[in-house]
């Protein structure tokens, strides 16, 4: 699934049916049968808290809450610039 994204992203050209099967038995190669983690990535809270207060405009807390998944206290604490 991973491969058919990554193909889709950058096209057929250049990310061809081949390449995509050697990438894939490297892969299985390497870490099949295993549990692979992959960490999230998250944005810096400074950099979130400074685009929450640039977006902010008085009416959209609840669109603002949602699109950062915080919680009403958070959100408040962000904007008040705790």
């Amino acid at each position: 699934m991973l491969l058919k994204e990554v193909r889709d992203t950058l096209g057929t050209e250049v990310f061809s049916k081949e390449v995509e099967r050697a990438i894939e038995k490297k892969v299985r190669l390497h870490f099949g049968g295993q549990e692979v983690y992959v960490k999230q990535s998250r944005p810096d809270p400074d950099e979130r808290a400074l685009a929450i207060r640039a977006e902010y405009n008085m009416t959209n807390r609840r669109e603002l809450m949602e699109r950062y998944g915080l919680g009403r206290s958070a959100f408040y604490k962000i904007i008040k610039g705790g």
